[in-house]
C-alpha cells in the first residue's frame, strides 16, 4: 500500500462547554473523508466531546477564557485525535474501570466516565504533561492491526 500524506484539521475554541458541540460536528464531517463505517462517526464525536468536556471541567475549573485546541489527523491506516489544554494536569493516567453496581444510585462514578469511554472506543490512548501543556492522544486503526 502507497502511504499517502497524513491530512490535519487543527481547531481551538474557548473553554466553554457550549462551544464543543462545533468541534464534535467537524469530527464528523472529518469523518466522511475516512474508511470508516458511518456508525462509527457517532463513536469518534463522543470521544473528541468527552476530551473536550473533561479538559474544560478538569483542567480549567469551568472557568471561560482559556483555550482548548484539537487535532484531527486522518492517516493512511487510522484516525487519530490530540485535545490540548494548559490548564491543570491530569494526577494520574490509568486505564479506568467501571465497577458499580447498578441496583445502588450513589455507587455510580462521578468521574473517569469520559476517559472509560474513550478507552472502551478507541484502539490507543495516552496522556501526557510537558512545558505547562497537557495533551490526550486517542485513535482508531480503520483495520485493525495484525497481532
Amino acid at each position: 500500500m502507497i502511504n499517502k500524506p497524513s491530512k490535519t484539521l487543527y481547531l481551538s475554541i474557548e473553554s466553554r462547554l457550549c462551544d464543543v458541540a462545533l468541534v464534535g460536528h467537524a469530527v464528523r464531517g472529518v469523518c466522511t473523508c475516512s474508511p470508516l463505517k458511518a456508525e462509527a462517526y457517532g463513536e469518534m464525536e463522543v470521544c473528541v466531546v468527552e476530551a473536550l468536556n473533561n479538559a474544560i471541567t478538569h483542567a480549567y475549573k469551568r472557568q471561560e477564557g482559556y483555550r482548548v485546541d484539537t487535532a484531527i489527523t486522518l492517516h493512511h491506516d487510522r484516525i487519530s485525535f490530540e485535545v490540548t489544554d494548559e490548564g491543570n494536569a491530569m494526577e494520574e493516567f490509568a486505564p479506568r474501570s467501571l465497577e458499580f453496581d447498578p441496583e445502588v444510585i450513589g455507587s455510580i462514578p462521578e468521574n473517569g466516565m469520559g476517559l472509560f469511554i474513550i478507552e472502551t472506543l478507541m484502539d490507543e490512548v495516552s496522556y501526557s504533561s510537558k512545558n505547562g501543556r497537557n495533551t490526550l492522544y486517542f485513535c482508531r486503526y480503520f483495520t485493525q492491526p495484525q497481532a
